[in-house]
This record gives C-alpha cells, sequence and structure tokens, in this order.
C-alpha cells in the first residue's frame, strides 16, 4: 500500500478522533440542565445540620464516582484511538481494501460507543444535578410554607448590610407575628394552626420588586426585608395586615378569623444587624401589647402605631392602663417625669409579655 494512501488513512483517522472529541465537549457544554448548580447563588447554602450534611456528603460522594466512571470511559476510548492510529501508521498492516474498510469500522464502532456513553452521561449528569440543587433547596427552605427558612434569612439581613456599609442602600426590616397563634391551635388543632400558617405565608408572598425576602423567622413569626425606606415598608405592611384580616382563612372544615400584629425598622447609621433586629421586635412587642392587629414603626426613638384608623384611641387606652398601674407617681408633677415613669412600666410590661 502506497505512503499518500497511508498518511490520508492517518488523517482521517485523527480528523475522525477529534470530532468525537469536539462532540463530547460541545454535549456536555451545550446540554447541561436548566436547573443547574449555577442557579442556585452559592452565597444562599450556610450552615448545614448533621443529617443534612450527610445526605449532601453522600450525593457529592455519588457524583464523583460517577465522574470518575465517565472519565474512565473516555480513557479507554483515547487508548483505543491511539491503537488504531500506531495501526494506520503502519503500512503493513494495509495490503488490501479490507484491511481499510475493516480499521474504519473499528473507528466507527468506537465513535458509536463514545456517543452512547455521552448520551447517558448526559442524564447521569442531569440526575445528579438536580439531586444537588434539592438539597441546596432543602437547606434554606422552610419545609411547612416553602418560604426561605431562619438561615435564608440571616444570609441575606448580612448581604443588606454589606451593601448599606459599601454603599449605603437602605434596607428594612418588619417582623410579623400571628395574633393568639396559641389560640388557634388549641381550639381547632394544629393541622388547622398548620393550615393557618401556610395561608398567611401565601399571602405575605405577595410582594413587589422592594421585597428582598419573606421568611418564616420561627414558629409563628415571618420576616421581611425591603429595599425601601421605613415608611413605605410600614405602609406595605398596614396593607398587608387589612388584606390578612379581611379575609378569613378556611381550615379544616372551620373559618378562622387571623390577625397580624408587625414591627417595622429601617437601618441606620452606625447601626449593627443585632440592633435592627432588636428594634423591630421592639415595635412588635409594642404592636401586640397595645392590642394586637396593628403595625407599629421603631423611630429609633420611641415605638409608634402606623396609619391604622381607629387604634389611636385603643393605643390611648392602653397607656392609660400603664399609667395606672404604675400607682403612685412621683411628687415631681412635670410632664418629662410622668412620661418617664409610664416608659418605664412599658418596658416592664413588655418584658412581661416576652416571658409568656
Amino acid at each position: 500500500m502506497n505512503t499518500p494512501v497511508i498518511y490520508l488513512m492517518v488523517g482521517v483517522l485523527f480528523g475522525t478522533t477529534f470530532l468525537a472529541m469536539g462532540i463530547a465537549i460541545g454535549v456536555w457544554l451545550t446540554k447541561r440542565p436548566v436547573h443547574d448548580l449555577a442557579s442556585s447563588p452559592p452565597e444562599t447554602i450556610g450552615s448545614f445540620s448533621r443529617e443534612e450534611t450527610q445526605h449532601l456528603l453522600n450525593a457529592l460522594r455519588s457524583f464523583a464516582t460517577w465522574t470518575s466512571d465517565f472519565a474512565g470511559d473516555f480513557h479507554r476510548y483515547r487508548a483505543q484511538m491511539n491503537d488504531l492510529s500506531v495501526k494506520a501508521a503502519n503500512e503493513n498492516s494495509f495490503k488490501t481494501k479490507e484491511d481499510v474498510k475493516g480499521l474504519l469500522g473499528q473507528i466507527v464502532v468506537a465513535n458509536r460507543e463514545l456517543q452512547s456513553r455521552l448520551e447517558n452521561a448526559e442524564k447521569k449528569l442531569e440526575q445528579q444535578t438536580h439531586e444537588l440543587a434539592g438539597y441546596l433547596n432543602e437547606a434554606r427552605t422552610d419545609g411547612l410554607t416553602g418560604l426561605a427558612n431562619r438561615r435564608a434569612f440571616d444570609q441575606r439581613i448580612d448581604e443588606c448590610y454589606k451593601n448599606w456599609v459599601e454603599r449605603k442602600q437602605v434596607f428594612t426590616l418588619a417582623l410579623i407575628d400571628i395574633d393568639h397563634f396559641k389560640k388557634i391551635n388549641d381550639t381547632y388543632g394544629h393541622p388547622a394552626g398548620d393550615a393557618v400558617l401556610k395561608e398567611v405565608a401565601s399571602r405575605l408572598r405577595v410582594q413587589d420588586e422592594s421585597c428582598l425576602l419573606v421568611a418564616r423567622y420561627g414558629g409563628e413569626e415571618f420576616a421581611l426585608l425591603f429595599a425601601a425606606p421605613l415608611n413605605a415598608a410600614a405602609g406595605k405592611m398596614e396593607s398587608l395586615r387589612r388584606v390578612i384580616q379581611d379575609k378569613a382563612i378556611s381550615a379544616e372544615g372551620q373559618t378562622i378569623q387571623v390577625t397580624i400584629s408587625v414591627g417595622v425598622s429601617e437601618i441606620t447609621t452606625d447601626d449593627r444587624i443585632a440592633k435592627i433586629i432588636r428594634r423591630s421586635d421592639e415595635a412588635l412587642y409594642s404592636a401586640k401589647m397595645s392590642g394586637r392587629n396593628r403595625v407599629f414603626v421603631h423611630t429609633g426613638k420611641l415605638c409608634e402605631v402606623y396609619g391604622n384608623p381607629g387604634t389611636a384611641r385603643q393605643t390611648s387606652v392602653a397607656m392609660a392602663h400603664a399609667s395606672a398601674a404604675v400607682g403612685s407617681l412621683d411628687a415631681d408633677p412635670t410632664k418629662e417625669s410622668l412620661q418617664m415613669q409610664l416608659l418605664n412600666r412599658l418596658d416592664e410590661l413588655l418584658a412581661e409579655e416576652r416571658r409568656k
């Protein structure tokens, strides 16, 4: 067999080999599943429990095993192509047309086998990726309500605080508590209580672009982060309070009237995350102490009711009760002295409320 024919065969062999490699790389890059790990921001992963860590490690081990197997398949293919290349370079290997056809046939078979392995690998890659993404999603999602969980909330508020420090991007935190939730559980049962939690979560989820996160903060408490100033965020929460108040929730064959109390505060200069959470918490307990079913804001100096028509009188009554509970006041009848004693008593009532 003459030399030009041998060179032609070697060229065909190498061209086919590189074509197969290009197909392998192209399939892997262009047919990755839509919901891959890149769709889950790495900054939202957070710390895992022991059980979650074990599940994730098992998934990673399975993924590593599959990767090793696929690498072995491709290594065997490459070795086979090298053997065929050596054979093609040996002019003594080709004495007849049948020898040439035989070599080409081996190349075709090898390429088909690789293609089959690539298709199987693509399916396995999609399965493994969905499994890993599922673990990561579960790690930051509340199982009952489908909202972000406390871990996801902690990570998001860290991001908000970082943006505040670096770029002065204002954010606001609203803490929400379902009023008399224990009574709902005791009266209607825990399945009804779970249904109430899910329905309230569903109504809280309906937000505009200024809402950065809706999370289940713990128990019957929820947290919302807004990229908005205090009054704007409080206005949104007042609207949500009305929506929840005006439409009863059907659960376990019962109609349950549900209301919420809300405390809102805004990040301020020289603030820390713990401070804004504490202020929102104080505003929330002020709302509960003054009769519930209202929105209170913490201005940085004091807590006050926000835009809840008809509650100003009730709030004044609550203040009057607090004043009466003080008993005999100091001899100094000045306005400042009276206010100070009332505020001290309010602090005591808040502390008692927290202990319940």
